[in-house]
């Protein structure tokens, strides 16, 4: 048994120097400046990187199609703007509480913010409709067609917001979606939940391939993954919930309901990678485009609907992000494009195509925020915070292209 769990990890390698990086990241700044230890860091580091993570699980298709998306930064920024513009100006307050007059308070807050959610994820669909059409359709390479997006929403931000900031600080719920902590009981619930069905998937997943012939890996290595990824999952939460510090306060303990968002969108994503036509696809066309194209998959479709997903991606994050930021700044998404592309690699998605995973691009995501916090905790210049950033990068395209190679 020992022999075998030693082959699967030397398979899945890359899979688990991930994981030891980011504990060796964490270990290295925790003792450096044991702040970084806190349960307040840790809940900020968790909700800053959810922004990044969830369009890096929509990147993850995009890249694996052999294609790029450089302006969901941007786009998000855009997406966030917008949402603040109809908060700011009371776009959709004003008429709703003259059509409704009963309707005031809190309600109205409440029905003002799911409108407003909904309308800003319709701007993101439209950009995603936009660059998917034009892409799959008009066969424009993807860095150029969304080159061009990056501009055309950067503009978009400075026309909306007219040069200045737009603050919602009238609407907690809308600010919930980004600064709401769900209480510790409910998380736990949602834990034990989460857990119960990573075990159902392992033994579920293993029948299944057991039922087609296809070889399975130990069971006691799947297992003890599962219960370390259960473990940290669990920690997370204890953490989180101040358990260690029973006098924190009572409106500072609980998950952030944006980690949670993020875990559900990362569980669908993965889920329509592994099982789903939609996913098969994208990885076949990542892998021989032509192979694909012979075998009767309608790239032009695949390719325009995960454009389409990416877009539905960016106006959610673009929803959280003006919920975190409290406001739509003249700044909004800038820079996100290289991180969630950076994520995707650092995670394990191939720049070649073919080759990725949606929780890989989760743990690149974790990877750059713990590291950019680590960085900032121990007042590294920001200067040579976006050099280390820059080695890391490149140092994970290297290992990519010297994986394929040796495969070759």
């Amino acid at each position: 048994m020992f022999n075998s769990m030693i082959a699967v990890f030397r398979k899945n390698i890359r899979s688990y120097i991930l994981i030891i990086a980011l504990v060796v990241i964490w270990l290295g700044f925790g003792i450096a400046q044991p702040a970084y230890w806190s349960a307040d860091h840790i809940q900020n580091i968790f909700t800053q990187m959810a922004i990044i993570g969830i369009m890096a699980t929509g990147m993850v298709f995009v890249i694996v199609t052999g294609g790029i998306d450089l302006s969901v930064g941007f786009g998000a920024g855009f997406v966030s703007v917008v949402a603040a513009a109809l908060l700011y100006y009371g776009t959709i307050e004003t008429p709703l509480h003259a059509l409704f007059p009963a309707l005031a308070g809190h309600g109205l807050e409440v029905v003002t913010a799911v409108i407003v959610v909904i309308l800003s994820i319709g701007v993101g669909l439209l950009i995603g409709l936009w660059q998917g059409s034009i892409i799959a359709y008009l066969a424009l390479p993807p860095f150029i067609a969304t080159l061009g997006g990056y501009y055309i929403f950067k503009s978009g931000i400075l026309i909306v917001t007219g040069g200045k900031s737009l603050f919602i600080s009238a609407n907690d719920t809308y600010k919930f979606i980004a600064q709401g902590l769900v209480p510790p009981v409910p998380s736990y619930v949602i834990a034990i939940i989460v857990t119960a069905t990573m075990f159902l998937m392992l033994f579920q997943s293993r029948s299944r391939k057991q039922k087609y012939g296809i070889p399975l890996k130990s069971l006691a290595w799947e297992l003890v993954r599962t219960a370390i990824f259960a473990l940290i999952l669990w920690a997370y939460v204890l953490i989180v919930s101040r358990v260690f510090e029973p006098d924190a306060e009572a409106n500072i303990k609980g998950v952030p309901f944006l980690v949670l968002l993020l875990g559900a969108i990362a569980l669908v994503m993965n889920y329509v990678s592994m099982n789903t036509r939609f996913g098969r696809y994208a990885y076949a066309i990542g892998g021989n485009r032509e192979a694909a194209r012979l075998s009767g998959i309608n790239i032009k479709k695949s390719i325009f609907g995960i454009y389409l997903t990416m877009g539905a991606l960016v106006g959610i994050s673009g929803v959280a992000l003006a919920a975190y930021v409290g406001s739509g700044t003249t700044a909004a998404g800038g820079g996100y494009e290289l991180d969630v592309i950076a994520s995707c690699i650092l995670g394990g998605t191939s720049t070649l195509g073919g080759e990725g995973t949606v929780f890989g691009a989760i743990i690149g995501a974790l990877i750059m925020q713990s590291l950019g916090n680590g960085l900032q905790m121990m007042n590294v210049n920001s200067n040579l915070q976006y050099m280390i950033k820059g080695f890391v990068l490149i140092l994970a395209v290297w290992a990519d292209i010297t994986n394929k190679k040796k495969k070759a």
